[in-house]
């Protein structure tokens, strides 16, 4: 698992720990409020949630962060996603997810600069990547304003609520500071 810290204006980015679980598994057995966030329709066990950690702490190429609220000790949400092993120019995040109690006040923004950043000047990343639900218009304008662009739709990749949902690539080239053309834009 990547292991590194960031830090902005009060604000912590830090890998997930084994006391973070309990909180981190509230929040992904809360699929009423998170589905869209954390691709799930069903409630986990705690074990389920366990493994998801396990399993990113065993890839070196994985990240898990927990986003904290430096000053209090809050954890206000999570980050989940990988660098591309292979490539090696670029990064996904699979999954934000920030608090209800603390969305729309701009903590997922600084999270996705601060990443933004943190994988340009670090790994050398050059394009960074997201998957938004097709009908998550709220998650798609947030990626949007945020300076990614879609690159394709995956039809019927995931199910929830018993019906299939189509996925949107979403793409910022962090050279650039914008979605150039890519050669994932021909898939």
């Amino acid at each position: 698992m990547i292991k590194h810290c960031l830090e902005r204006d009060g604000l912590l980015i830090a890998p997930v720990t084994r006391e973070d679980l309990f909180q981190i598994w509230l929040w992904y057995s809360d699929v009423e409020r998170y589905k869209l966030a954390t691709g799930l329709d069903r409630p986990i066990t705690f074990a389920e949630m366990r493994d998801k950690y396990i399993e990113a702490r065993c890839s070196r190429w994985e990240f898990f962060f927990k986003v904290v609220e430096k000053r209090h000790g809050i954890m206000l949400g999570v980050v989940k996603g990988r660098v591309h092993y292979l490539l090696k120019d670029e990064a996904w995040i699979s999954s934000i997810l920030i608090d209800e109690a603390y969305q729309g006040a701009g903590i997922g923004q600084m999270v996705v600069s601060m990443l933004e950043e943190y994988f340009r000047d670090v790994w050398l990343i050059r394009w960074l990547y997201a998957g938004v639900v097709a009908s998550n218009t709220a998650g798609l304008q947030f990626w949007r304003s945020m300076g990614f662009s879609e690159v394709r739709k995956t039809r019927y990749q995931i199910m929830l609520d018993d019906k299939p949902e189509d996925i949107i690539i979403m793409a910022k080239n962090l050279e650039y500071g914008s979605c150039l053309p890519c050669a994932c834009a021909d898939f």
